[in-house]
């Protein structure tokens, strides 16, 4: 089973994927997609790189070629992997790239990315919607901005409904999604 987090910076996802993880482990053997966003800078040894004012339509662009190497290197990494967790879908890097570079929502290479993000996200077995419930703060990758967090979030779940994707929404405290995650996984 491969199975996606969704949402906005700051709602809990990657703490969410690794408590789900914790929960899971001794039972299944998982893999782990990264937050791409968070790898990229790593890799450039900036943790900066894709804050606005920062960030390029080029590097925005990078992160699609990256989440595919991320989800399908996680999932090829062994061959007993029965569980396949990713922190982040294709839909929300383009929710990020809608909102920060409303410009290139008109041009042919939106439209592939667009059509390569829809296609992608059949190759999730399920999607989890992580909405906004908690502080969001700056880390110096995630930026503190309520109003863009909403906008992104806002954006994550119109792109959703563009695409006929119904995903599944964990709330509550981190156990309570957690609880919540499992359930919808059957475990």
């Amino acid at each position: 089973m491969k199975l996606a987090l969704s949402g906005a910076h700051g709602t809990g996802k990657t703490t969410l994927l690794n408590a789900v993880y914790d929960s899971l482990k001794a039972d299944q053997k998982i893999a782990i997609c990264r937050e791409v966003p968070r790898v990229i800078g790593e890799v450039v040894g900036d943790k900066e790189y894709f804050r606005r004012g920062k960030n390029t339509e080029l590097r925005q662009c990078a992160i699609f070629l990256f989440q595919v190497m991320e989800d399908v290197f996680a999932a090829e990494s062994r061959s007993d992997i029965s569980l396949t967790l990713t922190d982040r879908t294709m839909v929300d890097h383009l929710a990020y790239t809608e909102i920060l570079f409303p410009e290139f929502g008109g041009t042919s290479e939106y439209q592939v990315i667009s059509n390569a993000v829809q296609r992608w996200l059949s190759t999730y077995d399920k999607v989890i919607k992580v909405p906004i419930e908690f502080q969001v703060e700056d880390d110096g990758i995630r930026e503190a901005d309520v109003d863009f967090q909403k906008a992104i979030d806002e954006k994550i779940d119109e792109l959703y409904v563009t695409f006929g994707v119904n995903p599944s929404t964990v709330t509550g405290s981190v156990s309570d999604r957690t609880a919540q995650v499992v359930r919808i996984i059957g475990a």
